[in-house]
C-alpha cells in the first residue's frame, strides 16, 4: 500500500516551499516543530497536530534533536474515498479538538510497525477511520469546490513541480515551450487555464514566497536574498515585492521583527533537505513513550 500513503519520521528541515499533492497530517513525537505556509508561521509543541492541506505550498523545520512523523496520503487515495479533501476547505484549529485524530494517526504508526497476517486489512480500516474523522471536521467551499475537482493537466503538473524546485535558477516560457514543443501563445492559455495565474506571476510568486522566509528569520542582506531566490538584480526583487505585497522587503522584514522576536535560527536544520532515518528500534521507543504520556489508551506495538 505504498502507492497510496507514506508514514516518514522528520528530523531536519526542508530548504524550499514546496506544492503539496495530497494530505498529509503531522503529529510532533519529541519536542517542538515549525511550518511555515504561504508567509505564515506557526509553531508547535511536543503532542500537537497539525495538517497540510492540498495545493498549498509549505516547508517543515524541526528543532535539533526534536521528531515529528509524518502521515501522507496520496492524491489517488483521497480522489477515491473523499474527494472533498481536494476541495479548499477549512478544519478545527485547536489542539483539543485534534486529539481524537491525533490518536488515531498515533494507531495508523503503530499498526504499519506489526507482522500479523491482518495487518493491511487493519491498515486499509484505520485509514479509513482517519479519514473520516477529518471529513467529519471539514468546512467545505462550494465556492471554490468546482474548480478543485478539475484534473490539472500532466504537463502543467510537471512544470509546476519544476518551478517549485528550480525557481532559483533561470527560468524563461521558453524552458518549457522548447522541451514540450508547444506554442508561447498554446503554453500561456493552458498554463493560465489550468493555475488560474499566468506563467510569470505564478514563478515570480514562487520566488517571493520562498524569499519570505529568509526576510523574516534571518539577518541576510536584502541583495543576497534576492540573488538566492532567483531575481536578477536587487532593483527586479524590491519592484515585484512591493507589487505583491504593497511594502519593500526592508519595511516588511521590519514590520514582521517587530511584531516577534527573531526566529532563532541557530537552533533549526534549515540547509539540509532530507532526515536521518531513525532505526526500527528509536521508532518503536519514541512511539511508545508518546503512548505513555499522551495516548493511554492505544496499543502501542513492539
Amino acid at each position: 500500500m505504498r502507492n497510496i500513503y507514506e508514514i516518514k519520521y522528520l528530523k531536519r528541515s526542508a530548504t524550499k516551499y514546496r506544492n503539496h499533492v495530497g494530505v498529509s497530517f503531522f503529529v510532533v513525537l519529541k519536542g517542538k516543530a515549525m511550518i511555515p505556509v504561504k508567509d505564515v508561521s506557526t509553531f508547535y509543541e511536543e503532542g500537537d497536530t497539525f495538517i497540510v492541506k492540498h495545493n498549498e505550498c509549505y516547508k517543515l523545520d524541526v528543532r535539533e534533536g526534536n521528531i515529528v512523523v509524518q502521515i501522507h496520503f496520496y492524491k489517488s487515495l483521497i480522489e477515491t474515498m473523499v474527494p472533498e479533501l481536494l476541495c479548499n476547505h477549512s478544519h478545527v484549529t485547536t489542539q483539543s479538538e485534534m486529539i481524537p485524530l491525533r490518536n488515531q494517526l498515533i494507531y495508523l504508526c503503530s499498526l504499519y510497525l506489526t507482522q500479523e497476517n491482518d495487518r493491511n486489512f487493519k491498515i486499509m480500516k484505520q485509514i479509513i477511520a482517519i479519514l473520516e474523522i477529518y471529513k467529519g471536521q471539514l468546512h467545505i467551499d462550494n465556492e471554490d469546490s468546482s474548480n478543485m475537482y478539475k484534473d490539472v493537466n500532466p504537463i502543467i503538473e510537471e512544470i509546476r513541480n519544476y518551478i517549485h524546485e528550480h525557481y532559483n535558477e533561470r527560468i524563461t516560457i521558453n524552458t518549457f515551450t522548447n522541451k514540450y514543443r508547444l506554442s508561447e501563445s498554446y503554453f500561456s492559455k493552458m498554463f493560465k487555464e489550468q493555475l488560474g495565474v499566468n506563467f510569470k506571476d505564478y514563478l515570480t510568486d514562487i520566488r517571493l514566497l520562498n524569499s519570505i522566509y529568509d526576510l523574516i528569520h534571518t539577518c541576510e542582506k536584502i541583495i543576497d536574498i534576492s540573488e538566492k531566490h532567483g531575481f536578477y538584480n536587487v532593483s527586479a526583487y524590491i519592484h515585484a515585492f512591493k507589487l505583491y505585497y504593497g511594502v519593500t522587503p526592508k519595511k516588511y522584514r521590519n514590520m514582521i521583527q517587530n511584531k516577534h522576536a527573531q526566529f532563532e535560527r541557530q537552533n533549526f536544520f534549515n540547509e539540509v533537505d532530507n532526515e536521518r532515518n531513525l532505526t526500527l528500534e528509536e521508532i518503536k521507543f519514541y512511539l511508545r513513550k508518546f503512548k505513555q504520556k499522551y495516548t493511554k489508551t492505544l496499543c502501542i506495538y513492539a
